[in-house]
């Protein structure tokens, strides 16, 4: 049976009470003004200090955790599993990506991106009605259904319905969207096969983008450490392949590496650093294998 979230509001603060149960902290409304056109836009986040975040912070992704599972793989993804908030439960609604979750910052807005996988395979899941049962799968795709209808909520083109779904405005915190961001929290948080399909996908992530920065780069043999650093560029977009070339080349490669993105994203190459600093050792020990498609 579906489970009834009631929004519990205080201020800028969101819970949700399940089943008329015990309410649990969702996030915080908050303010995001872009930077190119001076737009402002509000959403959720329980990320830093803000409301929900030491919910979040109970929700940790740890490698260690999911090595007998994953391998060497489990230890790959940390360094930016850091770096994008850590959490399962990691929720950002206030930007271009409209809704974001999880310790991969999956992002709703790509079509058939990691959002979309991963969500599919999540409502393929026993529990999945008890959160959205007018969600199915339909020849792969995610469709509402509506009045005995099947209505396409995201394409080989679009997410849009998907994103309005989940997020109906960027102009306000809409209870759609409040709502949404409980059933995946409850969900995440009570399910551990939950958490384990997200580190799945995560992994797919990693090697798919290994698999295709390896065709433009050549990085047979390389180390898993200069491996990962590339990874997370490419994970979070913020620079292409000839920059990665061009560090690649340098002297230094690892340091290199570290700076490219530096100009538009510096927080994030500080965070990366850090994150892989107590962790390069154990990285350096293992070497791509374009033969294997896998760490050696």
């Amino acid at each position: 049976m579906a489970i009834h979230f009631d929004i519990v509001r205080d201020g800028r603060h969101f819970s949700a009470r399940p089943d008329k149960g015990t309410p649990f902290r969702i996030a915080e409304k908050v303010k995001f003004r872009s930077k190119k056109t001076g737009v402002e836009r509000f959403g959720l986040s329980n990320d830093g200090t803000f409301f929900g975040s030491q919910e979040a912070k109970q929700q940790l992704y740890t490698a260690a955790d999911f090595t007998d599972v994953y391998q060497f793989w489990a230890e790959f993804i940390e360094p930016t599993a850091i770096c994008e908030g850590q959490s399962f439960i990691s929720l950002n609604t206030y930007d271009r990506a409209r809704f974001t979750f999880g310790f991969g910052q999956l992002a709703v807005h790509v079509p058939d991106g990691d959002f979309i996988l991963w969500f599919r395979d999540m409502l393929r899941r026993p529990e999945a009605m008890d959160y959205f049962p007018n969600l199915q799968l339909e020849n792969g795709r995610i469709v509402k259904i509506e009045d005995g209808k099947s209505v396409e909520m995201e394409s080989k083109d679009s997410t849009e319905r998907l994103q309005k779904y989940l997020n109906p405005t960027l102009d306000e915190v809409e209870d759609a969207e409040v709502i949404a961001a409980a059933k995946l929290i409850h969900w995440t948080t009570t399910h551990a096969d939950a958490r384990l399909l997200q580190v799945q996908h995560m992994v797919n992530t990693a090697r798919r983008l290994m698999r295709e920065a390896d065709r433009r780069l050549g990085l047979d043999d390389r180390t898993a450490d200069l491996c990962c650093i590339i990874m997370d560029v490419r994970h979070q977009g913020r620079a292409g392949f000839d920059d990665l070339q061009k560090a690649l080349l340098d002297r230094n490669p690892y340091a290199a590496l570290l700076d490219v993105g530096s100009d538009g994203q510096p927080e994030r190459c500080r965070n990366l650093k850090a994150a892989l600093q107590p962790r390069r050792a154990g990285l350096r020990r293992r070497r791509w294998s374009r033969a294997l498609g896998d760490f050696v």
